[in-house]
């Protein structure tokens, strides 16, 4: 039975879910932010928006601006701020809490495909230090990783526009391979790379049709 409605919810994300406030102390905020001007009301982030749309029930949001899904990251963060690092925090054999989710959102890759970081090759076992560092390579992980700890959990890997084709492409094969969906959003509204109140509700509509498909 797929959850996807009156559920509990976890996501795992980059600035494009990040509310101050909202996430949790110590990771990395973008929205509100003044060169996005529009999105200053939490209700208005596109999770949020998801949430009343479907009845959710957020365990967590573990969410951090400029994180990648590879352990090549910026500057600024640590190998311990990759998607690959903070899966750990909320999905595994714990879940969040001892409660495990039922609905499973993960929105990445973003900065990944910004930095040019190096996308690899699939890759489903025997995960070294240097393959986590490729985006294909520690997507697989991170796949293997959450299916394993959450078998009855519905997951939906959310791909952004105008991300490099071989990052796109791959995050789509990698899905296919752990029987994860992948949705690859369309003519996102933005400003400053990142979605405006347009683009958050646009998001939510289409992430919201995409758990439609999956109870279909």
């Amino acid at each position: 039975m797929k959850h996807t409605r009156a559920c509990s919810l976890v996501l795992l994300g980059d600035s494009y879910t990040t509310f101050a406030g909202y996430i949790p102390q110590g990771n990395w905020v973008y929205y509100p932010r003044e060169d996005v001007p529009d999105v200053t009301d939490v209700e208005q982030t596109w999770w949020r928006r998801l949430i009343r749309m479907r009845g959710l029930r957020l365990l967590a949001n573990e969410s951090s601006s400029g994180t990648t899904l590879s352990t090549r990251v910026r500057e600024e963060h640590t190998v311990a701020d990759a998607f690959v690092s903070r899966m750990r925090r909320v999905l595994g054999p714990e879940g969040v809490g001892g409660e495990r989710a039922e609905l499973i959102l993960i929105f990445g890759g973003t900065n990944d495909s910004w930095m040019d970081n190096e996308a690899g090759a699939l890759q489903f076992s025997d995960w070294g230090e240097a393959d986590l560092r490729q985006v294909l390579p520690a997507t697989c992980c991170l796949l293997d990783f959450v299916t394993r700890h959450n078998p009855d959990a519905t997951i939906l890997l959310i791909v952004n526009t105008d991300l490099r084709e071989e990052i796109a492409q791959g995050l789509a094969a990698a899905c296919a391979h752990y029987g994860v969906p992948a949705l690859q959003l369309r003519d996102i509204s933005k400003q400053n790379g990142h979605p405006d109140a347009r683009g958050m509700e646009q998001i939510a509509q289409q992430v919201d049709q995409a758990l439609d498909r999956l109870e279909g």
